[in-house]
């Protein structure tokens, strides 16, 4: 399993977080996918980091970010993509803790 980490910051919080809602199903329906969650800073408005469970860097890289599920993707979130930062990274060490909403 392979653990994506978008860091972003948006001007506009309330459309970010309509449009992540909204691309449920658009990030959910592709092969290789495990799950998602967007957390927002305490501290830093305007911050969220978005990390995404996929099966491998390809399903990633090679299906979702090649296909047209992407294109939606990133158009519904042009205007909060300035200067993100997204890395790829593996799980070397884990103590079982779950999110809550």
């Amino acid at each position: 399993m392979i653990i994506e980490i978008a860091d972003l910051r948006t001007e506009d919080a309330e459309d970010f977080e309509a449009a992540m809602h909204e691309l449920v199903p658009v990030l959910s329906a592709n092969p290789g996918y495990l799950g998602h969650t967007v957390q927002r800073s305490y501290e830093t408005p305007g911050r969220y980091v978005i990390i995404v469970r996929w099966e491998s860097v390809e399903a990633h890289m090679e299906g979702f970010r090649k296909s047209d599920a992407f294109k939606t993707w990133a158009d519904r979130l042009a205007d909060h993509r300035k200067g993100i930062s997204v890395e790829h990274f593996e799980t070397v060490l884990t103590n079982d803790w779950q999110f809550e909403a």
